[in-house]
């Protein structure tokens, strides 16, 4: 491919270019590499173009079913893709950084049922403060405690447990109920209460051993008797909630997981198991930064005034 160096110069679209004819190469078509790129079919086709003229070399051969490099398109791809992916590389390494370097973050932890919990409060700390990204660390609740007493996350969100030591404070959102969901039309909905032995006649759903969600309350189901017929382990609580509508089997889950829209039948088990307690754990006396302390503050209303949300 014999070059005319004279008729190659500086272009400050120059990247532009040969991204629409690597990008070309790697798709086999303009129009797919001008979707890739937010672009025209016809811009793609013109940077190629004059890249070709510069070079005066065909780089393509066109069809109707695509474009196919040449012997001179595949030497010259050879030697333009390197600098095209270092340079996509690099961009988006940069704009990383920059992102994180402009933007506030705060790192917490959550159990699964966060879930659930979480999505109203982030979405009215998201309309006060945009300029703020939240990391959601999910973790069952002592591998999050860990993480809060390594200084990794700044508070977890979880269910009450005892609290080994004096380094954390637990501060309760909301309070729930251990509830038995069957499908709107089995033989249990509409009760006011059941038994375990009534329970544990009927196939049971329940999360895959070593989930989040099984961990969550595994104890309840396990001791309700639901686990010793379960006929499917699936997913989360969402899509255990989807089984069970269907009618394919019944499952112990705590209240916070359901939703108004669920066609589920729920039927309290408070004979059973006593309410339970769902909030924060903090380190105590360590202050929190301005945007932690902010969201804190709307999980736990009156936490600041309660001689907790110093900052740092």
């Amino acid at each position: 491919m014999a070059v005319d160096r004279g008729r190659i110069y500086s272009k400050p679209h120059r990247l532009e270019q040969l991204g629409a004819f690597c990008h070309a190469a790697r798709l086999g078509s303009f129009a797919q590499a001008a979707e890739h790129l937010a672009l025209s079919q016809g811009a793609v086709a013109l940077q190629v173009r004059e890249l070709e003229n510069e070079l005066e070399a065909r780089l393509f051969e066109r069809s109707s079913r695509g474009v196919r490099l040449t012997a001179a398109g595949e030497a010259f791809h050879a030697l333009a893709s390197p600098l095209v992916e270092g340079a996509e590389g690099l961009l988006e390494a940069v704009a990383g950084e920059f992102e994180a370097a402009v933007m506030e973050r705060v790192d917490i932890a959550a159990s699964v049922a966060a879930a659930v919990v979480l999505p109203p409060y982030v979405k009215r700390f998201r309309d006060c403060y945009p300029g703020v990204r939240i990391r959601v660390r999910n973790r069952v609740l002592r591998e999050g405690l860990k993480l809060l007493r390594a200084g990794e996350v700044e508070f977890v969100l979880g269910a009450r447990e005892p609290l080994e030591g004096l380094s954390l404070e637990y501060r309760e959102m909301l309070s729930y109920d251990i509830v038995l969901i069957t499908a709107r039309d089995h033989p249990l909905a509409g009760r006011a209460t059941v038994t375990r032995e009534e329970a544990a006649q009927w196939p049971a759903i329940v999360p895959p051993a070593g989930s989040y969600s099984r961990q969550s309350d595994e104890t309840a189901a396990r001791e309700f008797g639901v686990d010793a017929k379960a006929v499917v382990e699936v997913g989360d609580w969402g899509v255990i909630k989807r089984y069970v509508e269907r009618g394919i089997g019944v499952c112990v889950v705590p209240s916070l997981c359901i939703h108004p829209t669920d066609q589920l039948s729920v039927i309290p088990l408070k004979k059973r198991f006593k309410p339970r307690s769902f909030g924060v754990y903090a380190r105590r006396g360590k202050a929190l930064s301005t945007s932690a302390r902010r969201l804190f503050e709307l999980l736990v209303p009156g936490y600041a005034q309660s001689g907790g949300g110093g900052t740092r």
